[in-house]
């Protein structure tokens, strides 16, 4: 994991406008753009079977495109309820076991939550539950996965920066998965400077290893916010919210790191991410 990725995540508007109809026909279309990776969303559930699974993962492995996963939405460590804690586990575990049959390496997962519970009351029932996920993700079949973490947009969920650096700190086998349009929604617009981005990734630098810090996963899409943090995703073409990608490729070319950059805009996702790519190799090419 020495290069870095760009991809979208899920089916864009441009994807059926070709005639595109199919997953297994995503590979195709991200190597058409130029890019290297893509994103399979889990978010309402992981109804897939095996041999669907296994012809994704067919279909990426031919053209050399990274497939990760987000698994669902309804993952909260933070829930006090046992049952919904095994319940969590399970979303997590199924979504490691169809990524493996479609032969990638990456699951991304919310972290949850505070529902009526304290910040800290919600935390410390995060932070238990991660550890407590260990054995499974320690698993032997599970040699070479990776759990990322997400950063989250809104105020009552779970997610900070440093609430997923110390998720992160549990294991190597953690990567923290840093939604700079959900940091930048949540804080209020605080995104725009190279050095704000570089808080960030000193911030990760300060809790976590070098190789968590340098392969971690990035979602990047400008979004909407209110009082409460995120309202909805934008496209690249928006104005008024950010953050801009610009300032954070010359972070990830100063700073050499290599993570996976997933375009999440509003059906521009292939576009986006190819713009993007473009800005770093620009940077990163002027060095």
């Amino acid at each position: 994991m020495n290069e870095i990725k760009f991809g979208p995540s899920g089916s864009d508007l441009a994807f059926y406008e070709l005639g595109y109809e199919s997953t297994t026909q995503m590979p195709e279309y991200v190597e058409s753009l130029g890019l290297d990776c893509f994103e399979y969303s889990f978010g309402k559930g992981v109804r897939i079977s095996a041999a669907t699974a296994e012809k994704i993962g067919e279909a990426f492995k031919e053209r050399n495109i990274e497939i990760s996963v987000h698994a669902p939405y309804f993952i909260n460590l933070s829930n006090p309820d046992p049952e919904k804690i095994n319940n969590s586990f399970g979303y997590l575990t199924a979504s490691m076991d169809a990524l493996l049959l479609m032969g990638g390496k990456r699951v991304v997962f919310h972290p949850g939550s505070m529902l009526k519970l304290t910040r800290e009351e919600a935390y410390s029932l995060m932070m238990k539950n991660a550890e407590g996920f260990l054995p499974i993700l320690n698993q032997d079949r599970y040699d070479g996965l990776y759990v990322c973490p997400e950063t989250m947009g809104k105020v009552n969920q779970m997610g900070t920066v440093d609430e997923i650096a110390d998720i992160c700190r549990l294991s190597d086998k953690f990567l923290p998965c840093v939604d700079f349009g959900h940091v930048n929604a949540r804080e209020q617009g605080v995104l725009k400077t190279r050095d704000d981005y570089q808080r960030i990734i000193d911030t990760l630098s300060n809790k976590l290893t070098d190789f968590q810090v340098k392969n971690m996963h990035v979602h990047f899409s400008k979004i909407e916010y209110g009082a409460k943090g995120e309202i909805k995703h934008l496209t690249f073409e928006d104005t008024v919210y950010g953050p801009e990608f610009e300032p954070l490729a010359e972070v990830l070319v100063k700073n050499s790191l290599t993570p996976y950059i997933v375009s999440e805009s509003d059906g521009t996702q292939g576009k986006d991410a190819k713009y993007m790519k473009s800005v770093y190799n620009s940077i990163k090419n002027a060095k």
